[in-house]
C-alpha cells in the first residue's frame, strides 16, 4: 500500500488558524472560522516566516479558548467553530456534541457535550469532553473540564477526573475505579473510592459506600454514607518571600 505525502501547514488568512492539508492544495476552508481561501494567496502557506496581513481597521470576532490536554497548549478559535487543530501538537479536537448509543471505541476529545445513552458504550483509553451525560458503560479514563452526570444502572470500570460530579436521585453505580473532582454531590447510590479536592454532599436519598478523602463532608437528613472518611485540610497559600536588601554603601568624603 503506498505511503500517502506528507500533509503541510497551511495557515487562514482571516484569523490566522493553521490546519494541516494535501501539499497541492487549491483551496479549502477553515476549520476555525469557516472561511473559504486559496491556498496560493500570499501569507497562507506557513513554512518558515509568514508575515499574517493586517487587521488594521478590521473588526475581528472575540473567540474562545481551547485548551489542549496532550501537549498543554492553549488557543483562540472562533465561536462557531465546530473543530480545531491544535497548532501545538496537531491533535484533532471537536468542539460539538458527541452521542454514543451503540457500543463504540473511538477516541473522543471534544469540547462539547458528551452523551452515553443507556444501551451505548464506550471503550477507550482517551476521552476529555467539556460536559458529560453518562447512562451507559464506559472503560477508560474520562477527563471532564465541566460537570459529569451519572444516571447508570450498572457496574462501570471507568475513571473519572472532572470539576465536579453528580449522581442522579436513579442511578445506582459501583466504581471499580476512583472518582476525582472538585466538587461531588450524591442524590442515588454510589459504591466508590472518592478523592475530592472540596465538598462532598450527600442529600436526602443518597447513599454513598466507599472510602472517602475530601476537604468537607456534608451528610444531609436522610444521606448515608457507610465507610472510612479522612478530611484535610485546605493547604495555605505559600507565604512570599523577600529577599533582603543589599546593605548600601557609605562613602565619606573629608576635606584635607
Amino acid at each position: 500500500m503506498p505511503t500517502p505525502p506528507p500533509k503541510s501547514p497551511f495557515r487562514c488568512p482571516v484569523c490566522g488558524f493553521v490546519q494541516l492539508e494535501p501539499p497541492h492544495l487549491i483551496s479549502t476552508n477553515c476549520r476555525s472560522c469557516g472561511a473559504h481561501y486559496l491556498a496560493a494567496a500570499e501569507g497562507v502557506r506557513s513554512s518558515g516566516v509568514t508575515e499574517l496581513p493586517s487587521f488594521i481597521g478590521k473588526k475581528l470576532e472575540a473567540g474562545k479558548p481551547v485548551h489542549c490536554l496532550k501537549c498543554g497548549r492553549t488557543h483562540q478559535v472562533s465561536q462557531k467553530a465546530q473543530s480545531t487543530i491544535c497548532p501545538g501538537c496537531y491533535a484533532p479536537i471537536e468542539l460539538i456534541e458527541v452521542n454514543i448509543t451503540a457500543h463504540s471505541s473511538r477516541a473522543v476529545d471534544t469540547r462539547g457535550l458528551l452523551k452515553i445513552g443507556a444501551k451505548g458504550s464506550l471503550s477507550n483509553p482517551w476521552i476529555i469532553c467539556g460536559s458529560a451525560r453518562i447512562e451507559g458503560a464506559f472503560n477508560g479514563h474520562l477527563r471532564c473540564e465541566g460537570e459529569v452526570r451519572l444516571n447508570m444502572q450498572k457496574p462501570s470500570t471507568g475513571r473519572i477526573t472532572a470539576d465536579s460530579i453528580l449522581v442522579e436521585k436513579r442511578a445506582t453505580i459501583e466504581c471499580s475505579q476512583p472518582l476525582e473532582a472538585d466538587r461531588i454531590t450524591i442524590q442515588g447510590t454510589l459504591r466508590a473510592a472518592i478523592h475530592c479536592n472540596g465538598i462532598i454532599q450527600i442529600l436526602n436519598g443518597g447513599c454513598l459506600e466507599g472510602p472517602v478523602t475530601s476537604r468537607a463532608l456534608v451528610v444531609e437528613k436522610g444521606g448515608i454514607h457507610v465507610g472510612e472518611c479522612r478530611i484535610q485540610p485546605p493547604v495555605p497559600p505559600p507565604e512570599p518571600t523577600f529577599e533582603a536588601a543589599p546593605p548600601e554603601e557609605i562613602t565619606s568624603t573629608g576635606e584635607a
